[in-house]
């Protein structure tokens, strides 16, 4: 086997200008390293072949070649293989070892760099990891938080809603007042009469949404009866008979007032279940019924009727009272029966 044309073109190149051409002509055809490698395979094989017949030529044959100068040409040829493939097998492992260096440096930095990048994601994670038991631990104390601050608020709110209703109430309360105390209301009606109106009036109010929201029932009640007995000094002091003021009361008005009383203050439209509650207003109510009526057809103590009227059908009532008691019970009957409406509807 001769020495081929790539053979000894990459020799030559090779002596020429060392590893560098290699590189660039393998870039530039990526198949000629493979060839070279192959015709350096060749070329051993040539070797390798003229020196197993060198060994088996006789004597006589090695006179023969001697002679015609065959055994000459292929020390040549021999020496030629041997010195292409030795420069091929040389360059080709420069270029192996320098590549092997480069990717074993290349590998040393990837792998240096991937350990790195490894160790600074574990690290991220275990960052991330405490950073999420922080935000749930967060998320949970902003969860109680905004728990505690809804009851706050909604407590505050609470509150700030109770203290306008109570504002206002007293504010209702103050104005009824004052105008029935500076003789703009309820003027030339017995006080029974006018303490029935004002409390009605009162209940009617802002004073009953007040009751109705919160509950307190002690407030205003109380508050009411002792400005009416700060106010009118002038009223009973001692005990008296229930009939007999009833009976006072309706003598006391002209007929006109008696029928406009009995008409703000009637209880023969009421439920009986109304009735049951309000046993003094009912005895008030059934004494202005019985005072309009026609004389011939009058009691002689519309009073005196009217309690035995409730006595007998309504609820027990007390004969005697007092100045607070008959103000006292004429109000908390009155707010009671405005919350029973209020709460039935």
């Amino acid at each position: 086997m001769l020495i081929t044309p790539i053979t000894q073109s990459l020799t030559n190149e090779f002596s020429r200008s060392s590893t560098d051409f290699l590189d660039q002509l393998q870039r530039r055809v990526p198949v000629v390293g493979d060839k070279a490698l192959i015709d350096l395979i060749n070329g051993v094989q040539v070797s390798q072949d003229i020196i197993r017949y060198r060994k088996n030529r006789g004597f006589l044959g090695q006179i023969f070649d001697k002679i015609n100068g065959s055994n000459h040409q292929r020390q040549i040829l021999l020496d030629g293989n041997l010195i292409a493939g030795q420069e091929t097998l040389y360059q080709w492992v420069l270029e192996v070892t320098d590549s092997l260096r480069i990717s074993q440096v290349a590998l040393q930095v990837t792998q240096q760099s991937l350990l790195e990048t490894r160790q600074a994601v574990r690290q991220i994670k275990q960052r991330l990891v405490g950073q999420e038991k922080e935000f749930n631990q967060l998320i949970q104390g902003l969860s109680q938080l905004h728990k505690q601050l809804n009851v706050k608020f909604q407590y505050l709110e609470k509150r700030i809603h109770n203290l306008e209703v109570r504002v206002t109430a007293n504010e209702d309360l103050e104005r009824i007042f004052t105008a029935w105390t500076a003789g703009q209301t309820y003027t030339k009606l017995p006080w029974t009469i006018q303490v029935a109106l004002v409390a009605k009036e009162v209940f009617s109010s802002a004073v009953l949404t007040y009751e109705l929201e919160t509950g307190d029932t002690k407030r205003f009640r109380p508050l009411l009866v002792n400005k009416i007995l700060s106010s009118f000094p002038d009223l009973p002091k001692q005990f008296f008979g229930l009939a007999d003021v009833l009976d006072h009361t309706w003598q006391d008005m002209t007929t006109q007032d008696c029928a406009l009383a009995h008409a703000l203050l009637e209880v023969h439209s009421l439920p009986q279940q109304r009735l049951f509650n309000v046993p003094t207003l009912f005895s008030l109510g059934k004494t202005l019924e019985l005072a309009t009526l026609p004389e011939d057809a009058r009691p002689n103590r519309p009073g005196q009727s009217a309690v035995a009227l409730c006595r007998s059908q309504i609820n027990a009532i007390s004969r005697t009272t007092d100045t607070r008691e008959f103000i006292t019970t004429i109000i908390e009957e009155t707010a009671n029966d405005h919350l029973f409406i209020m709460l039935r509807g």
